[in-house]
């Protein structure tokens, strides 16, 4: 499983509707955001769609100036541990 956090810089008169668009991505949730246009996103591997994958289409969203990877966690040890909370 991969956890990440992107900040996002869009155009400050499209950020509502950029956040929007990136929220509809899978594992895709959005955090604060400041008046500038910036604001943090947190992706995670969802199905099919790695974190690499989706953070990956970002700079294709309508709006979006750029994004940076601030955050990474990759590791099996959230495997395990979200099985043994479901077990």
């Amino acid at each position: 499983m991969n956890i990440c956090s992107v900040i996002v810089h869009a155009r400050p008169e499209q950020s509502k509707a950029v956040q929007a668009r990136l929220a509809e991505l899978p594992g895709v949730e959005v955090q604060g955001e400041d008046a500038s246009g910036k604001f943090i996103v947190t992706v995670e591997d969802a199905g099919e769609s790695t974190a690499a994958d989706t953070m990956m289409s970002f700079n294709s969203v309508e709006g979006v100036i750029s994004s940076t990877l601030i955050y990474h966690y990759g590791g099996d040890d959230l495997d395990e541990e979200v099985t043994r909370e479901v077990n």
